[in-house]
């Protein structure tokens, strides 16, 4: 049985407002009036309309649907769930946060790699978590998440959570289904498993294939803002056993992901080709900028993402070449936490071929 906050876990919270597509399924027919929601009037014309036209206006006028049905249908169907295993919020960052304010109380213990993405450690520090981080592993040129330690210390420690990001950012390394499901049998009971799968569509190949279904106490996280391109609009959806989900439903904001962004997402899920060739572009594009990277005698960190990152030889230099190129106007991320502030991460966008960045990276 999954473990909650103290506050949580022996108490409902009901939600006062769960919207009209809620309503609408409980009466088995549609609302043609909508005399409840405290909405504006259509008139005066809307400033928008102008810009946006007549549809899009009228999505920004009205309440969402709070609990995104429609799109969690769509996710449910596409991957062989239940739609109950489903949950959409505004982005990752978001899912990140609930998933920490459902497991955690003040001074428990989460453990993550000294390192990744950083929203995880931004988020656990305003929960009042106690952040134990554990080394990358070294193989060969490649940084990974060292996942037998991290099951030692949630172990030894108690965890809450054990938070992974597959594949990894910073670092761009991918761990295969049969290990994560090692990891899920081998970590507590009780350790809820934050499993960040932000870049999981970049994984083309059938044996980087992830874990089918719903994993025991763990939440799976997913985001339009890669493969789809709706960073813009916070776009996330995550994958769980429906208790999880349901309780995870109480302490949401309901009315977070906008009908806009809603419209959005469907529209790009339902375009059967769509990601399938953003994904194919990018992946080919993120290759051949490795290779032009290594051209210029650089380590370049084997990646399943949409970015590449360099390793340099000290921190020094990363920053030295940083700064240099962000004197010209062009910016790369360079990790703020101090085990990785020697590398470069640079976006597999297709600025980054020109010869003025590569041999910037190069430091020429």
């Amino acid at each position: 049985m999954p473990h909650y906050a103290r506050h949580l876990e022996h108490h409902t919270i009901v939600n006062p407002f769960p919207g009209i597509a809620k309503l609408e399924a409980a009466l088995g027919r549609k609302v043609v009036s909508r005399l409840g929601a405290n909405e504006s009037m259509v008139k005066p014309a809307s400033p928008l309309l102008e810009q946006w036209g007549e549809a899009l206006a009228e999505l920004a006028r009205l309440y969402p649907d709070p609990y995104a049905l429609a799109l969690r249908e769509r996710v449910a169907a596409r991957l062989g769930l239940e739609s109950s295993q489903v949950l959409f919020d505004c982005g990752a960052d978001s899912l990140i946060l609930l998933a920490l304010r459902l497991r955690c109380n003040a001074g428990d213990a989460v453990v993550c790699s000294a390192g990744t993405y950083p929203a995880f450690r931004y988020f656990a520090e305003g929960v009042g978590a106690r952040i134990l981080e554990v080394p990358y592993q070294t193989q060969g040129v490649g940084l990974r998440p060292d996942l037998a330690r991290l099951c030692e210390v949630a172990h030894a420690e108690r965890a809450a959570v054990v938070y992974l990001a597959n594949p990894d950012n910073p670092t761009g390394h991918y761990w295969p289904a049969a290990d994560i499901q090692a990891l899920r049998q081998q970590l507590p009971p009780q350790t809820m498993l934050i499993l960040d799968e932000a870049y999981i569509d970049f994984c083309a190949l059938p044996e980087d294939a992830p874990p089918e279904g719903a994993l025991a106490n763990t939440l799976r996280l997913r985001t339009l803002s890669k493969a789809y391109a709706l960073a813009g609009l916070r776009v996330g959806f995550a994958l769980a056993p429906a208790e999880i989900i349901a309780k995870a439903d109480q302490i949401r904001p309901q009315y977070a992901l906008s009908g806009i962004a809603q419209h959005a997402a469907a529209m790009v899920l339902d375009a059967p080709d769509y990601a399938s060739q953003l994904v194919q572009a990018t992946v080919q594009l993120r290759d051949k900028l490795a290779d032009a990277l290594r051209e210029r005698d650089l380590t370049v960190l084997p990646s399943h993402t949409n970015f590449v990152s360099i390793v340099y030889p000290n921190a020094a230099q990363s920053e030295a070449i940083q700064r240099q190129l962000l004197n010209e106007g062009i910016a790369v991320h360079r990790p703020p936490h101090p085990a990785l502030r020697h590398l470069l991460r640079v976006t597999a966008q297709p600025q980054a071929l020109s010869s003025k960045v590569l041999e910037g990276l190069a430091g020429r």
